[in-house]
């Protein structure tokens, strides 16, 4: 019995693979809604101390190879509350926190995130979060194209 052969043009092949690992593009009219959405949440927010962001592609990366990001150093050292991170569309994430302060700097991971959550709190503790001199964050493993946010929240001042 003679079975018949499929042939299918190499192009073909490719074109059909191509479609199966490609990463979603970025919707860049939505991201900026996005943005603009996220700055209006905080630019009136007197207990935001500052506010950390950026691109980012698609990858996986060893958090140890992963660099500094995007840094804010205060010209007078601070009292966090607490940190809050968002990311665009609904993919997922992960990042490093790095936090220098008198008490001494160190660094976290920030466990995979999925972006459409946002925004997720990240409690400090206490040493982190005293007499705070600087603070990094740079997004990383990130499933698609996209962009991040940390919005770094101050102590309010106790009254009296």
């Amino acid at each position: 019995m003679h079975r018949p052969h499929l042939i299918v043009p190499p192009l073909a092949v490719l074109l059909l693979l191509a479609g199966c690992t490609a990463t979603p593009t970025v919707d860049e009219e939505a991201l900026a809604d996005w943005r603009s959405a996220q700055e209006a949440a905080t630019e009136t927010d007197p207990d935001v101390l500052g506010v950390l962001t950026a691109d980012i592609q698609p990858g996986d990366e060893d958090p140890s190879e992963v660099g500094t990001g995007v840094t804010l150093r205060f010209p007078a050292a601070k009292a966090i509350d607490h940190l809050e991170f968002s990311c665009f569309g609904n993919g997922h994430m992960r990042g490093i926190v790095r936090i220098e302060s008198r008490g001494g700097s160190g660094d976290f991971t920030v466990d995979p995130v999925a972006c459409r959550d946002s925004p997720n709190p990240i409690r400090l503790t206490r040493l982190a979060s005293t007499d705070v001199d600087s603070v990094a964050f740079n997004g990383f493993d990130s499933d698609r194209s996209s962009a991040w946010r940390l919005v770094i929240v101050g102590t309010a001042p106790s009254a009296g």
